[in-house]
């Protein structure tokens, strides 16, 4: 992966040029989860910290596995951060993003414009907001505008209200309302998770995706409960631009060589 060239923070910040806004890609990404917590890849059950399970010591060597086999492109969750509000593996992820060569997002207690700049120094494609996306949209204007592409925005719901702070806090805003007063922020892309299916293996929320993809021109990744090849299939025919598979790959129930053949071979 190429390391980006960021100017200072402040020469960043005074660019005026318009972001430029490229199309909807006709190809879904199936985009692996190394989820970080203590330095090891765990993974969740609905996002609750008390249901973990531990799938590797070592998040770097998961990282090239998935890379390895195929995968085109890599989520990041520093978990501890999303908690903590800043940044807590960020040696761990930082190791990480110099031992693959592909894509890689990364998310979790990002909420400073210097902190998306040091990801991207370190050689992050994306970071993603959260809880900022939320709580401070003055910040994530500042964002797109000084980082355009590079900048994707989390909205995590349960039960049609988005939440916030690694999932401990309902904000009482719906998926919808907050997607669209971001749009016009300029937010190039959205993660879409639903909370209740996330690790689960029951499937994702079809038709809550179908509904924000339909209602948006701002390209959206799907989240939360993707567990089979037809599953990807589905979410590739409502138009995600990608779907974010966890617990079906580390189980071993989904092969990514399977989920990356089931997208291929809609596409041909």
């Amino acid at each position: 992966m190429t390391k980006r060239e960021q100017a200072p923070l402040q020469q960043v910040l005074e660019t005026t040029q318009p972001r430029a806004r490229g199309g909807r890609d006709s190809s879904m990404e199936v985009i692996p989860a190394v989820d970080i917590r203590g330095g090891r890849c765990v993974r969740l059950y609905q996002g609750d910290y008390d249901r973990e399970t531990v799938f590797s010591e070592d998040p770097v060597a998961m990282a090239r596995r998935w890379e390895h086999l195929g995968a085109p492109r890599l989520h990041v969750v520093d978990l501890d951060g999303a908690r903590a509000g800043q940044p807590v593996n960020n040696r761990v992820i930082e190791e990480l993003l110099a031992a693959v060569g592909i894509p890689v997002q990364v998310a979790g207690g990002i909420r400073q414009l210097d902190v998306i700049n040091r990801y991207l120094e370190m050689g992050a494609d994306r970071v993603i907001l959260g809880t900022a996306a939320v709580h401070d949209q003055p910040l994530v204007g500042k964002a797109c505008a000084a980082f355009s592409e590079a900048v994707a925005v989390a909205v995590d719901a349960r039960r049609g209200r988005v939440e916030t702070a690694g999932w401990r806090e309902a904000s009482g805003e719906t998926p919808e309302g907050l997607m669209r007063r971001l749009a016009e922020l300029g937010v190039p892309r959205f993660i879409f998770t639903d909370i209740g299916r996330d690790g689960t293996l029951r499937g994702p929320n079809f038709a809550a995706i179908g509904r924000l993809v339909r209602a948006f021109r701002t390209p959206v990744i799907a989240s939360g409960g993707v567990t089979t090849a037809e599953h990807l299939r589905r979410l590739a025919k409502l138009g995600v631009e990608g779907a974010i598979v966890g617990r079906a790959l580390y189980d071993g129930g989904l092969e990514l060589a399977e989920a990356l053949a089931a997208v291929h071979q809609r596409e041909v």
